[in-house]
Order: C-alpha cells, then sequence, then structure tokens
C-alpha cells in the first residue's frame, strides 16, 4: 500500500480514538506518526489535543509551540497553548497567548475562557470577570455563570461526598478538620513537579512522613476549594462525585494505600 495511504489510515485510527475518548491508543498512535513525519500537523494537532484531556499542561505546551512554528499566529493553535500553560500554572504566558488569539479572532469562546480563568488567578479579578463573561456569551451551556458561592449547599454537598468515599477511607476523615478555601495556592500548586491542576478540588495540608495508614498520622487539614468547585455547581451531581473521588484520592495517597475501585451500582 502507498505510504501516504497509510499514514492516512493510520491518521483515521488516530482521531477516531481521540473521539472515543481512548486518549492513551490516542496518544501513542500521534506519536508514532510524528517518528515517521514530525511535522504533521494532523497528528501535532490531535497529539496536542489529547494531551490537554490527559491534563498534561506542559507537553501540550511544547507541542502548540511546535505547531506555532509550522504556523505563526494560528489562533486556534495559541488558544490551545493558552489552556496548555493555565494548566501548568503559568498563568501570565496563559494570559499572553491567549490574548495574542484575541487579537486575531475576538469571538474564540476557550481563549476568553482560559484568559479568565488565569487573570482570576493572578488577582486580575475585574479583567477576569470580563473575559468569563464574555465566554458565557459565546457558549452559554459550557461555560454559564456559575452560582454565587452562598447559593451552594456546602456542608450538604461535603456530606453527599463523604458518604461516597469508600468505606476503606472512611476513618480518614474522622480525624481531618476540612477548611474552606476560595482558591488553590500557586505555589501549592507548583510545590510539585508537575504542578497540580489549578482547578483541583481538594488537597491535604501537610507531607505524609510514611504510610499513614500505619503510622496514624494525619494532615492538618482537608482544603476543598469553592471557586473551583463552583464553577461545576450547575451540575451538582457530577460535582458530588467529583469531590467524593477528589477527597478518596487525597486520602488514599496520605495513608500510601491504592485508591479503592468503586463498588459495582
Amino acid at each position: 500500500m502507498d505510504p501516504g495511504a497509510v499514514a492516512a489510515l493510520r491518521l483515521d485510527r488516530t482521531r477516531e480514538a481521540y473521539h472515543n475518548h481512548d486518549l492513551v491508543t490516542a496518544l501513542l498512535e500521534a506519536e508514532e506518526l510524528l517518528e515517521d513525519d514530525p511535522d504533521n500537523v494532523e497528528a501535532l494537532e490531535v497529539l496536542g489535543d489529547t494531551e490537554l484531556e490527559l491534563g498534561h499542561g506542559r507537553e501540550a505546551d511544547l507541542i502548540f509551540s511546535h505547531l506555532l512554528d509550522l504556523q505563526p499566529g494560528e489562533p486556534v493553535y495559541l488558544t490551545g497553548q493558552a489552556i496548555a500553560r493555565f494548566l501548568h500554572t503559568d498563568f501570565e504566558g496563559a494570559v499572553e497567548a491567549g490574548m495574542e488569539a484575541l487579537a486575531a479572532l475576538p469571538d474564540l469562546t476557550e481563549a476568553h475562557a482560559y484568559v479568565g480563568l488565569s487573570l482570576e488567578r493572578m488577582g486580575r479579578l475585574d479583567e477576569a470577570a470580563e473575559h468569563l463573561a464574555r465566554s458565557a456569551e459565546l457558549d452559554p451551556d459550557g461555560w454559564a455563570p456559575p452560582p454565587q458561592v452562598e447559593e451552594i449547599p456546602w456542608l450538604a454537598l461535603l456530606e453527599a461526598a463523604l458518604a461516597m468515599v469508600p468505606p476503606d477511607l472512611h476513618s480518614f476523615y474522622e480525624q481531618v478538620p476540612i477548611v474552606w478555601q476560595n482558591l488553590p495556592d500557586p505555589g501549592v500548586l507548583r510545590g510539585v513537579d508537575p504542578p497540580i491542576s489549578p482547578l483541583v478540588l481538594a488537597l491535604y495540608e501537610g507531607t505524609p512522613t510514611g504510610p499513614g495508614a500505619e503510622t496514624g498520622l494525619r494532615p492538618r487539614s482537608m482544603r476543598i476549594y469553592q471557586g473551583n468547585a463552583q464553577r461545576f455547581a450547575r451540575d451538582m451531581r457530577r460535582l458530588t462525585e467529583d469531590l467524593a473521588h477528589a477527597l478518596a484520592a487525597e486520602a488514599a495517597d496520605w495513608m500510601g494505600v491504592p485508591l479503592p475501585e468503586p463498588e459495582p451500582e
């Protein structure tokens, strides 16, 4: 078969895997295509989007930088770069890339959204609100304004999420105080490599000194980030499930045990 036809079939498989949310396959297929042709724009596009879906901001930033070397100033690639930089807590870089994209195409929804989210974390709240409001105008379903903090039943949400935490981890939360905070401190996010996602819902405060399940030691607190949770509060069921997963993952990480498999429904 003609090499070009083979590459086209592989690219189709790569795209299909991505659209089916089989991200590992999409990643591997795209990387194999790029071994033969490092400047294959379509494979780079799929790889960049896949890395974003996986939350790999640093890797995605490199891919979108490569795409911008091939097609300088392309607004879609600049938007991808803005998202990637946000994910690895380069908020200034995210604003720079997003604003360059918006200078070319002023109605790019995700560029407005991620510029807004980045400005929010830089403390530039009025500017952030303008960009987030514009993203909501452009895509009311995807970026609708969240409920006000005081409209969310936080204690009921926490109770429902804790009830969904696997039973093996329940005792952990009997000894750990909950602290409510608006957004995570960027320094905390950058305290590990790669950085923790700025959209994280919960993080323990403290450093494990050994397998917590054996020592009985517990963190000083578990911080729940209301500003991040607020973004998902229009779908309370999803938010409850996501918070439960975050609480379970943090407890398992502290205790040095595998995250228990969810019980079948």
